[in-house]
């Protein structure tokens, strides 16, 4: 065997192979601020997306029952006490007792211990509310037509993070009961994503 093949089927040298890691540990450097941020907004986007499901469901129970049904933001993550917890739960009441919501539907706890998404409610669409928390818990009443209830006085949901560079997302409800996932970043004139 010639001492080039021999050379060339021994494998990397050991510079070759510093250099390699060097290249590694660089492009992770100029990576992981940006993986974490795209972490951030997924857990954002999930919980967004869970909430949704969630006042969809009920509004379905409430039409299929032809009764009251209540959606309501716990202030919970994992079942404990988190200002602005992602927790929220589906009741409905009997109709011999059509005020109290004792009656599950569906209940759904926050399974990340590192979520980062944070919620608030506002009476009005395209209003900013300032801190996480803001307004919960609050309940959502859809009625047999899957309407809101002219008790519910909340019209926007917003999802946010606990860090600045979270992109935050809004979920609002109309009085005919439509819900709809929106970016209030973006216009709705010019944009179909928008909120206002």
């Amino acid at each position: 065997m010639s001492p080039d093949v021999r050379r060339s089927a021994m494998g990397f040298t050991l510079i070759e192979l510093m250099v390699t890691i060097a290249l590694f540990a660089l492009l992770l450097t100029f990576a992981y601020p940006s993986y974490t941020s795209f972490i951030r907004n997924a857990q954002v986007r999930t919980a967004a997306e869970s909430i949704v499901n969630g006042l969809q469901l009920a509004r379905a129970e409430a039409i299929r029952r032809n009764s009251n049904v209540r959606f309501r933001l716990l202030n919970t993550s994992q079942g404990t006490a988190v200002t602005g917890g992602t927790d929220w739960d589906i009741m409905y009441s009997l109709p011999a007792t059509p005020t109290t919501f004792d009656q599950s539907v569906q209940t759904r706890r926050e399974t990340s211990t590192t979520s980062n998404a944070r919620v608030q409610v506002a009476n009005a669409v395209g209003t900013v509310t300032a801190n996480p928390g803001a307004g919960l818990p609050a309940s959502i009443l859809f009625t047999g037509l899957g309407r809101l209830n002219t008790a519910t006085t909340v019209r926007q949901i917003d999802i946010t993070g606990a860090t600045t560079d979270v992109r935050r997302l809004a979920i609002v409800l109309t009085p005919g009961g439509d819900v709809r996932l929106c970016d209030p970043a973006l216009s709705l004139a010019t944009n179909p994503q928008g909120c206002v």
